[in-house]
This record gives C-alpha cells, sequence and structure tokens, in this order.
C-alpha cells in the first residue's frame, strides 16, 4: 500500500506477539484505517510474525522491523531511521514511559498517546482511552494544552465495527455464544470457558474465536473434534467476525477491544472475563454502563426465564454507547493536531466589547459573507448582545493576541438541547494567516468545556466563501451531505462529541 507523497505521516509504534497479545497493534491498525484518507501511515513494530506483518502491510503504507534495542536505545533509533519534524507519533505500549515520550518528542511535530492505564505521566499532546469515566484529573498530563479523549466515542475500532449496527438487524438467540478471549488468550482459558458453557443445556452453539498469536491451537482443535456444538475460528477478517458476532446472542469476551467490536456490531448478552491487569478500566466502565455482566453469572443468566429482557436491556445501553460516529470524532482530533499552536488567547466577551463587534459586524466583508448582508443597526446590536450576554445557552469568546492583546476575532456559540450553532469573523488584519481554523479549534474546545452534555456542533456556510470552507476543513469539521441552515447556496459542517 502506497501513500499519496502530499500526505502528512503518521507513525504508530505498537508491538504484539503471543506473550503480550495483539490489542496494541490492533487498535492502532484500526486507527491507521480510519485515518488513511489523512495520512500516509508508517507502522514501526519489532519482530512481527508472518500474518501480522501481512496484516499491516495491508493496512499501511510502510512498516518498519525495528531490530531489538538496548535498554533506553529505542528513541534514538528512532529518530535515526524513522522520525521526521512534521510527524506525528503515536504510542500504544506499557514500556512508553515518561522518559521515552520526552526523548520522542523533540523529533515530531505531536505525539498522542494511547493508554488505558494511567499509571506514568505523559508528554503527549493527546491521549487516547478507550474507557469511560475516566477524566483528566486520573492523569499527569506535562505538556501544555494536552487534551485527554476517553470512552466508546474516541474508541479506535475496525472498520467492519464502526458503524451501529442497521435497524434491520434480526436479534440473535443466546443459545449461540461468542468466545474470544483476545487474540492472544495469553492466561489459556478459551478452552476452559467454552466446555463449561457446554454443560448448559440451553446453549447449542459456542463459535471460538482465537487470533493468530493464540499458542494453543493444535490442543484445542483436538480438543473440538470431539465437540459437535463448537466451531473454531483463527484470525478471522474483521468483515467475518461482525457477521459472526451478530449470529451469537450471547459473548464470552474479555474486557478489552473485542467487547467494544461485539457491542458496536449489534450486541447482546456480554460477559466479562478479564485476562491481563490492564483491563481493569474497561472491565469497571462497561459493568457500570450497563453494558456487560460478569462471566460467573453467565450460568444464571443464560437458564434464565428472563434472559430475553437482560439481552435487550444490555442492548439498548451498547446502542446508546456506539453509535457509529467514533471514525469522524477521530478524524477531526488528528485533523485538529495538525493546526499550529493558537497566537491568540480566548476570553468572555463583556458589554464593553460592544463597539468592537458593532465594528466587526458591520465590515463590508463580514457582510458579504453572512446569510444577511444588510448593515446592523446600533440599537439591534446593543439588543442583541445584552440578550446575548443574559442567555445561559449562549457562548461567546473574544479572540485577543497573545504579544500585544488586539483583538483578533469573534466566535460564538448558540446551544439548544445537545447541538451548538456556531459563527466566527476575524478582524481585516487578521485574515489570510490560516487563523481561522485555530479559532474554530480553540473555541470548540472551550465550547465543550462549558457544556459538556453537547452531542453536534455545527456551522453554515455559504458556498462563495471559500476562506470559511477551508477553515472549517482544516479545523477538522465534517462536511454534512445535506445543508441544514434552510439557506440556498450553503452547506453544513458538524463536529461530532
Amino acid at each position: 500500500m502506497t501513500a499519496h507523497p502530499s500526505l502528512p505521516r503518521l507513525v504508530l509504534r505498537a508491538d504484539g506477539n503471543p506473550r503480550i497479545g495483539l490489542g496494541h497493534v490492533m487498535r492502532l491498525l484500526a486507527l491507521a484505517d480510519i485515518l488513511r484518507d489523512e495520512f500516509g501511515c508508517v507502522f514501526v513494530i519489532q519482530e512481527p510474525d508472518a500474518v501480522l506483518l501481512n496484516q499491516l502491510q495491508e493496512s499501511c503504507s510502510e512498516v518498519v522491523e525495528m531490530p531489538p534495542q538496548p535498554a533506553g536505545g529505542e528513541p534514538a533509533w528512532l529518530a535515526q531511521h524513522v522520525l521526521r519534524p512534521n510527524d506525528i507519533l503515536v504510542l500504544d505500549g506499557y514500556g512508553f514511559e515518561l522518559s521515552y515520550q520526552e526523548a520522542v518528542r523533540a523529533h515530531v511535530a505531536k505525539l498522542v498517546c494511547l493508554d488505558d492505564l494511567h499509571a506514568f505521566p505523559f508528554a503527549a499532546d493527546l491521549v487516547l482511552n478507550p474507557a469511560g469515566g475516566i477524566s483528566e484529573a486520573d492523569y499527569d498530563l506535562r505538556q501544555p494544552g494536552a487534551r485527554l479523549l476517553s470512552g466508546p466515542a474516541y474508541a479506535p475500532l475496525r472498520a467492519a465495527f464502526c458503524s451501529a449496527a442497521p435497524a434491520s438487524h434480526t436479534v440473535a438467540s443466546p443459545s449461540s455464544v461468542l468466545v474470544c478471549l483476545g487474540g492472544a488468550d495469553p492466561t489459556h482459558q478459551t478452552q476452559r470457558v467454552a466446555a463449561t458453557l457446554l454443560t448448559l443445556p440451553v446453549v447449542e452453539q459456542v463459535q471460538i474465536v482465537v487470533g493468530s498469536a493464540y499458542t494453543g491451537w493444535e490442543s484445542l482443535s483436538q480438543w473440538a473434534e470431539h465437540e459437535a456444538k463448537v466451531t473454531l475460528h483463527r484470525n478471522l477478517p474483521p468483515s467475518q467476525l461482525a457477521e459472526l458476532m451478530q449470529s451469537c446472542g450471547a459473548a464470552v469476551c474479555s474486557p478489552s477491544t473485542i467487547s467494544y467490536e461485539y457491542c458496536a456490531a449489534g450486541g447482546g448478552l456480554l460477559f466479562l472475563l478479564p485476562t491481563a491487569a490492564n483491563q481493569h478500566d474497561l472491565h469497571e466502565f462497561l459493568r457500570a454502563a450497563g453494558m456487560a455482566l460478569l462471566y460467573p453469572s453467565a450460568a444464571n443468566v443464560l437458564t434464565s426465564p428472563e434472559v430475553m429482557r437482560i439481552a435487550e436491556q444490555l442492548r439498548t445501553a451498547q446502542k446508546r454507547y456506539f453509535d457509529g460516529q467514533a471514525p469522524a470524532r477521530l478524524r477531526q482530533a488528528f485533523k485538529a493536531l495538525r493546526l499550529p499552536d493558537a497566537p491568540f488567547r480566548l476570553r468572555l466577551v463583556t458589554a464593553a466589547d460592544s463597539a468592537q463587534l458593532l465594528a466587526w459586524t458591520n465590515e463590508p466583508t463580514v457582510r458579504q459573507a453572512s446569510f444577511n448582508p444588510q448593515p446592523v443597526p446600533a440599537e439591534f446590536h446593543e439588543r442583541w448582545l445584552n440578550a446575548r450576554l443574559a442567555d445561559p445557552y449562549a457562548l461567546m469568546l473574544l479572540a485577543e493576541e497573545e504579544a500585544t492583546g488586539a483583538p483578533v476575532g469573534l466566535i460564538r456559540f448558540s446551544i439548544s438541547h445537545d447541538e451548538a450553532t456556531l459563527s466566527y469573523l476575524l478582524d481585516p488584519a487578521y485574515r489570510g494567516r490560516g487563523w481561522a481554523a485555530v479559532l474554530l479549534a480553540l473555541g470548540t474546545t472551550h465550547l465543550v468545556q462549558t457544556f459538556p452534555h453537547l452531542r453536534r456542533i455545527v456551522g453554515h456556510v455559504q458556498l462563495r466563501n471559500q476562506a470559511s470552507l477551508r477553515a472549517f476543513e482544516r479545523a477538522g469539521y465534517a462536511l454534512l451531505p445535506v445543508a441544514l441552515s434552510g439557506e440556498p447556496d450553503s452547506v453544513t459542517f458538524a463536529w461530532w462529541l
């Protein structure tokens, strides 16, 4: 696979093998698939087996096999052989502690860490934790302006699982049970779990899935030969795995990406069996959110007369968290990473800003780009501003240049239920510098911090306003297929939360 030479590079670093499993690699492969149109993806890995290497080459424009490095020597090797100043580097693994991050950060534009332990400080610009119920208070983020994105809303899932199950999806019977304890099952519990399920008279079929790093395949196959209700699957392609999940109304999974994939594919009775210490956050979140049950309860639940009601209860919760918009959110987050640091700060608008706001509003270029091109009378402006300042569902932010304190522009939001509508403008002296996209990104961050319940932000732009169209695109906003403004010759951009 070859990336377009004009695309920026996303360098992905993780390892996977029978000892540590394939979770880190699979998460980054999913991220590569989501971002392939925005970045050329380079995967750096040590000693992959042939099957895994083939998977990497199918998804990434380049695969670099790193030789084993002496203790502490890996950052220097990466800097010499792989990293470039404009790269975004993504790390997923437990050996990439603060000293490692600080050593590589100097050689790239931005650093991203996928993490599920929050066990050490981070020098990353962005931290992704797929577990819900995690906040920045759980992290020691050392990089100024660093952000944490957590929960299923930002979980990198493979394309076959990214969309919520279609409404026409037939609910599968819990008599067919999926067993998947990760691609490697490092604690070797797969056969024991399957054998226990087979003792239940209500279980008609057990579908076992393992990955290429699973080391007990031969003995598992010999056992399964004598079990008519057992079907084995090894290293299934994502599309086939998604279909298999949709045919199983119950599943026993490790609290890892495989559980998220089951929920996103259609879901059902999900029983959790941890296989590693790092699964604690996901385990607690899935249970607390009502999406999963503990594995020891499987026998009682599967044989209960209430089994279908319990399954539907879990499925309803799963649909609430897996809405199919995670890829859009990840694309917008990584696009925003490419923006330069803001050369201005934002503060709340006050009544003392009225004259400046009116001058901007009536500036000829602003009026031409507005849906109403007529000048705004001063009296109307005063009434409008006072109403907005008193409105608890409005947020108005003035941008001021860091160096001089000079007013740069305005971004404002109007909130209705779980959606916000934005508009913005820049002072004529600051146009043409690429600052509009930065204003959109910084304003969006402030809005989300103020109104965390929001699910979407939209902005309406006239088609003739090419500068604004480019700004929304650079800031990471996605163009909707249908304009929502109701105005002719306009389009709508959206930011998903």
